[in-house]
């Protein structure tokens, strides 16, 4: 099984997400099994790709092109 195409992307919020995200301790290895993040602030992709599998966002959402080239589109609230 190939592993899902994962990009997050930190609009107009305070980053609260994504340091939840990296504090899943020993858990974020299981799920590294599972994923591979090709976009985010915390890797060093500079473009959002043409398509992914699952777009997690975080914050106000102003750009419709990070929805458009998602298969699953998953905005989180602000704080």
């Amino acid at each position: 099984m190939s592993k899902l195409k994962v990009a997050t992307v930190w609009l107009d919020g305070c980053s609260g997400c994504h340091m939840s995200f990296l504090d899943m301790d020993e858990r974020i290895l299981e799920l590294a099994k599972l994923i591979d993040v090709v976009y985010s602030p915390l890797v060093d992709a500079k473009d959002f790709p043409d398509e992914v599998d699952i777009a997690l966002v975080e914050g106000a959402v102003a750009r419709r092109t990070t929805k458009r080239r998602s298969k699953r589109f998953a905005p989180t609230p602000n704080c």
